[in-house]
């Protein structure tokens, strides 16, 4: 069971459901839902962030509507036809938040001992980009690297989160790639500089292409995730292996911030960074979520 957004041929956007192996407007079915039920002040549902903010993002109230529906018709005639144009599945987070070095060959990698607490960043909103999309390498911004992530979507607001609970503040997971422009990041930390602008040129968050319920992913903090770059594996490793685990993760961020539905936390890349170019594909993906493809250009 997967979410995702895409656009129609007259450039409206929907939400799609991608389930055993056949993908569905989720949007149609929860108009049909509505009439059915008689919900006629309940909002339509044109992406999935409405869905995480109305608390209605889950396998249980997802497999209502599907079932309901069916009940009642047949739903074969209700699907997303080919090809598709994925959207990102969360349109309006408050915040990505990211974590740097959580992975301790990663760390090394980049001449970093692991950290005793999590490192924690930003990047924008207007970064992100979605599966297919282009990633675009700025003029003089040096040596570009992928990061291949597992992002965590969070469902309601939450503050001083204990790590017991952490859980019931996830929505679901989603893939990120970090982009980052190395020189610029490492320029900036010989300066003793925010590393900010590193990570945060426009299409620098390719994301998606699904939001998955937290309740279709058998364990979290047991998924295998992957990079190629033009068929070539160069990020390969288990979100087991990560320093700070997701409900650690979750509550240490939330000792600072607020968290609110819709934020997206990037949980640490692995080892096996390396530069991209113009004219390599680039695919990331993460088992049970799905996998995020990139073009990259200048």
């Amino acid at each position: 069971m997967k979410l995702f957004s895409y656009f129609t041929k007259d450039r409206h956007v929907r939400l799609g459901l991608e389930l055993d192996g056949k993908n569905y407007n989720f949007t149609q079915l929860w108009e049909f839902y509505k009439d059915i039920k008689g919900l006629h002040q309940a909002p339509q549902l044109m992406f999935a962030q409405l869905m995480v903010e109305m608390g209605f993002f889950n396998m249980s109230d997802i497999n209502e509507v599907v079932n309901t529906v069916s009940e009642l018709r047949k739903i074969e005639d209700i699907c997303v036809p080919d090809p598709i144009e994925y959207d990102v599945p969360i349109s309006r987070p408050q915040k990505i938040l990211c974590i740097g070095r959580n992975y301790v060959k990663h760390a090394q990698e980049t001449g970093h001992d692991p950290t005793e607490e999590p490192i924690f960043f930003a990047k924008m909103p207007s970064a992100m980009i979605p599966h297919e999309g282009s990633i675009i390498i700025p003029q003089n911004a040096g040596r570009v690297d992928h990061e291949i992530e597992l992002g965590v979507v969070i469902s309601q607001q939450g503050r001083f989160i204990p790590e017991d609970r952490a859980y019931e503040y996830v929505a679901g997971y989603t893939v990120v790639n970090d982009i980052t422009a190395r020189e610029m990041q490492k320029a900036d930390l010989a300066n003793q500089h925010p590393w900010l602008r590193s990570k945060n040129f426009d299409t620098f968050c390719p994301i998606g292409p699904f939001l998955v319920p937290h309740g279709a992913v058998p364990d979290p903090q047991n998924l295998n995730l992957s990079l190629k770059v033009n068929g070539e594996v160069r990020q390969q490793s288990n979100t087991s292996k990560m320093i700070f685990k997701i409900p650690e993760l979750i509550s240490y961020i939330s000792r600072f911030m607020t968290l609110y539905p819709g934020d997206i936390i990037a949980t640490g890349t692995p080892e096996g960074i390396s530069p991209l170019k113009p004219g390599d594909v680039v695919e990331g993906e993460v088992e049970h979520i799905g996998k995020l493809m990139n073009y990259v250009t200048t």
